[in-house]
């Protein structure tokens, strides 16, 4: 439906990165070629979701962090 190139050169951030909705959204942004940020409470769980997405040459950052939290 979209060209596999649609988002190159863009960077997403995505808050509740590493599971559910956050991690689906992360799969297919990084299908479409962008860059990625993911954010969310816990690394390990950030981790096993940037691993797979790197090994597929997507550019994955993790941030570990409580939006909610203002500080």
């Amino acid at each position: 439906m979209y060209q596999p190139d649609l988002l190159v050169g863009q960077r997403i951030l995505i808050t509740g990165g590493g599971t559910g909705l956050g991690a689906a959204m992360a799969t297919r942004f990084a299908e479409l070629g962008a860059s990625l940020v993911l954010c969310g409470r816990r690394a390990e769980v950030l981790q096993a979701t940037a691993d797979p997405l790197r090994a597929r040459g997507t550019a994955v950052q993790t941030l570990v962090c409580d939006v909610r939290d203002a500080a």
